[in-house]
């Protein structure tokens, strides 16, 4: 018998993947490698292959997922990032996604230039990110509420 708990978590899961495939289609195709991303990530989170390929074929608009802790936040916003670089090229209608991503996580669109200087070249090192999150969330002025 599933936990009520068991179930919250595969719902928190579910709703972070179907993020990533809302902007992976954005521009109006997902491709392999969004789509290949996409299934690592879901793996990584702890869904099974079949749950994540019920969500990429899954075509009905959902409401954007917001994590309560800044760290599942950041967590989510690394993974956005990652979608935004897969294929190689980033559109405006993404960099207008993450900016909405940025606004519903309660922090200050003028981090979204930082973030594409520092995916640009490659997926940072998670030294790397840890350097941002800290910068980010230290600096409480990027911050529009108080999480």
């Amino acid at each position: 018998m599933t936990s009520f708990f068991e179930h919250q978590r595969t719902k928190y899961k579910r709703n972070y993947i179907r993020n990533l495939i809302a902007l992976a289609s954005t521009d109006g195709d997902l491709d392999y490698e969004e789509k290949r991303l996409i299934l690592t990530i879901g793996l990584r989170r702890g869904l099974k292959e079949w749950q994540i390929n019920e969500l990429l074929e899954d075509t009905t608009n959902h409401e954007f997922f917001v994590p309560d802790s800044v760290d599942n936040r950041m967590n989510l916003l690394y993974d956005v990032m990652q979608i935004v670089y897969a294929d190689g090229k980033v559109t405006q209608s993404e960099i207008n996604f993450v900016k909405n991503i940025i606004l519903a996580l309660s922090l200050e669109t003028e981090i979204v230039q930082d973030l594409l200087n520092l995916f640009e070249s490659h997926t940072p090192s998670p030294a790397e990110w840890n350097d941002f999150m800290e910068s980010v969330v230290e600096d409480k002025k990027n911050f529009i509420t108080i999480l």
